[in-house]
Order: structure tokens, then sequence, then C-alpha cells
């Protein structure tokens, strides 16, 4: 699988996204990404 890069410019929104994650960030992303294209989350 490839990692790629994040980039968040807005400090605030960044810390606000690190407080509600539940998990790793790299699963958190994981999740958005899937719930975007439709594909569902396991273990909600």
């Amino acid at each position: 699988m490839k990692k790629y890069l994040l980039l968040i410019e807005d400090e605030k929104l960044w810390e606000k996204f690190k407080e509600m994650i539940k998990q790793d960030i790299n699963t958190e992303i994981i999740n958005l990404i899937k719930k975007k294209i439709g594909m569902g989350i396991k273990n909600e």
C-alpha cells in the first residue's frame, strides 16, 4: 500500500481533528476516505 503525506495548513482545524479521533490518525483518515467513497467502515 502506498502512503501519502497529508498537509494541513489550518492549525486550528488540525488540532480539532486530533482531539476528535478515537484511533490512530492513519486509521481515522482511512475511515474518512472509505466513508467518502461509500465503502462503509468496519468496527463502528
